[in-house]
């Protein structure tokens, strides 16, 4: 009875042993965590590289100047719209999760497919390269996204927890989309002159200077003008941060003739900004087509409107050609008037 036992003994720790065998050699060789390609420490990068393995598409490069990030490609620099930043480094980096890695009957078409078209993404800290991945396309199911790992054996479907989608967009290479949508974005003690003319008001223009925290109003002939104090700070307050529509630009900027028939019209509002630390800055905003914001009923078709949606206005720097979409919102309590400021 004894001898029997003992060989049962013996077949149960085999079995035990042949099996904790069998589940190391299976870890091993699928030997990836499931946070590997997450980003460990977000803080610490200050440079992101957006690079696609296809040489034909642009690239493009985030960096971290003075506590601001701005993008760049080849042939331009912009300020970067912090919070798409932000939400690709603390949001999507850090969670990202291997769902499993890529099975042996479609490994070579996603590994060729990363090859050709997929998306080289290195985050550093200055020079220092800390993490790098390489970004594919969907999957079928689209609830996860296809990468690499350098070093790896094969690709793997990645997730975001609690986010159902593919997270290719993340990583997109055009610049526009990764702009600011500012125009203007500053702190206002930074402002140090402020001029709004109406070209078909001229009376109602004024200009609002600023320095060692002495604040001036001044009328279209520059003569100063009493006004309410905290009337004037609160429109430096409100003007110091002027945002377009974001995205990329409007199709108009692709037909000229529209561009400039745009551009011929009287202005609706200039605003001329004068810093501290950057270049004179002058925004000029014309009206918009209203048919361009008019919602028509099915049983009207003598073109009078049902609704008006949100007006919208043409933008444009004196940095750049490019004519923006602004929502009257942005604007409404910037198109203040001399006359508002005389308020008691």
């Amino acid at each position: 009875m004894q001898k029997r036992t003992k060989i049962v003994l013996a077949v149960l720790l085999s079995t035990i042993a042949i099996l904790f065998l069998l589940w190391r050699n299976l870890n091993q060789t699928t030997a990836i965590s499931h946070d590997l390609f997450a980003l460990k420490s977000p803080k610490q990068i200050n440079k992101i590289t957006i690079s696609p393995n296809n040489p034909k598409l642009p690239y493009l490069t985030l960096e971290k100047v003075d506590g601001k990030w701005v993008v760049r490609d080849g042939s331009a620099t912009y300020p970067a719209d912090t919070n798409s930043v932000n939400q690709l480094l603390f949001w999507a980096m850090p969670k990202l999760q291997v769902k499993c890695p890529v099975p042996d009957a479609s490994k070579e078409n996603v590994i060729k497919d990363i090859t050709l078209n997929g998306t080289k993404v290195i985050f550093s800290n200055g020079d220092l390269e800390q993490h790098t991945i390489f970004v594919g396309f969907a999957t079928p199911t689209q609830d996860a996204t296809y990468m690499y790992y350098p070093g790896i054996e094969r690709p793997c479907e990645i997730t975001v927890p609690g986010f159902i989608g593919y997270l290719t967009p993340y990583f997109n290479t055009n610049i526009q989309v990764w702009r600011s949508v500012f125009l203007v974005d500053v702190n206002s003690q930074e402002i140090t002159s402020l001029k709004v003319t109406y070209p078909t008001a001229p009376e109602q223009s004024f200009q609002i200077t600023q320095k060692q925290n002495q604040i001036q109003l001044l009328n279209a002939k520059q003569a100063p003008i009493p006004a309410n104090r905290s009337l004037i700070a609160g429109y430096l307050e409100l003007s110091n941060a002027l945002a377009r529509e974001a995205g990329e630009p409007a199709a108009i900027n692709r037909r000229s003739n529209q561009m400039k028939s745009v551009i011929a019209q009287t202005p609706v509002a200039i605003f001329e900004y004068e810093f501290t630390t950057q270049p004179k800055k002058t925004i000029t905003i014309y009206p918009m087509s209203v048919t361009e914001g008019e919602t028509y009923t099915m049983e009207t078709r003598d073109g009078t409107p049902k609704t008006v949606e949100t007006t919208l206005f043409w933008a444009k720097t004196n940095e750049e050609p490019t004519l923006w979409t602004i929502q009257e919102i942005m604007l409404r309590n910037r198109l203040k008037t001399l006359t508002n400021f005389l308020q008691p």
